[in-house]
C-alpha cells in the first residue's frame, strides 16, 4: 500500500480519541487491554508493513502497525515487540494464546467488507460482505476478549456515494450505519490526491 494508506488510518482510525477532547477521560480506558489511556500516547499507525521494518518505522515516529501478512504469527510478534510497536491484528489462534501480550491493543475485521469481494482470480466480484455477518463477527471476537476495541476499515463509499467498487451496493449509503454498529473504531480509506473519478475533479474525490 502507498504512504498515503498511513496518513488515511491516522487521521480516521483513531476517532473515538478526537471526541474525547475536552472531556476528562480518555476513551481508551474502557478498554484494559487495548491502546494506552495515558493522555501522552496518540497511535501513529502503519498499515499492513513488512514487521521486518518496524524499528525503521518507530525511529520516524511511529508507534503502531495495522494488520499482519497472514498474522500474527510468533515471529511477527516478537520482532515488533523488539522495536517497541503495537499491534492491531486479526484474532486468529495465535492471537487468542496471547490475550495477555501487551503489545496487541486491539482486533480488526478483513479489509474493506462494504466493497464488492472478489470470487477468485478471473471470476470477477460478488456483493460486499452484508452489515450482518460484520455484527456477527465483532460478537464473536467480543467474547472471544472484551478487553481490545475491534477496528473496522471501510472502503471509499463511505464518502462517495457512486463508488463504483462496490458494486452491486453502489449508492447505497443506508449500509453505513448499520456497518459501524459492528465495530468499536470506525475508519475508511479514500485518495484524493492520486485518484480522479469520471466528472469529478481530484479535489471534490
Amino acid at each position: 500500500m502507498t504512504a498515503l494508506r498511513w496518513f488515511v488510518m491516522v487521521a480516521f482510525a483513531l476517532t473515538p480519541a478526537c471526541f474525547a477532547a475536552g472531556l476528562d477521560v480518555n476513551p481508551y480506558a474502557k478498554w484494559p487491554k487495548g491502546p494506552p489511556s495515558d493522555p501522552g500516547f496518540f497511535p501513529l499507525a502503519v498499515w499492513l508493513q513488512a514487521p521486518s521494518n518496524a524499528q525503521s518505522y518507530r525511529e520516524a515516529g511511529f508507534n503502531t502497525y495495522v494488520a499482519l501478512w497472514k498474522g500474527p504469527t510468533e515471529e511477527q510478534l516478537a520482532t515488533l515487540k523488539k522495536a517497541g510497536m503495537r499491534v492491531i491484528c486479526h484474532q486468529n489462534d495465535f492471537a487468542l494464546r496471547h490475550l495477555d501480550d501487551p503489545a496487541i491493543i486491539g482486533w480488526m475485521h478483513g479489509d474493506e467488507p462494504d466493497n464488492a469481494q472478489s470470487l477468485g482470480s478471473g471470476k470477477g466480484y460478488g456483493p460486499p460482505i452484508l452489515p450482518e455477518k460484520i455484527v456477527a463477527d465483532y460478537k464473536r471476537i467480543k467474547v472471544a476478549d472484551p478487553s481490545r476495541p475491534v477496528l473496522l476499515n471501510l472502503g471509499q463509499g463511505v464518502a462517495f456515494d457512486n463508488y463504483i467498487g462496490r458494486g452491486v451496493r453502489r449508492n447505497h449509503p443506508e449500509d453505513y450505519p448499520e456497518y459501524v454498529k459492528g465495530c468499536d473504531i470506525a475508519s475508511f480509506d479514500i485518495y484524493p490526491v492520486n485518484q480522479i473519478q469520471k466528472g469529478r475533479t481530484p479535489e471534490r474525490c
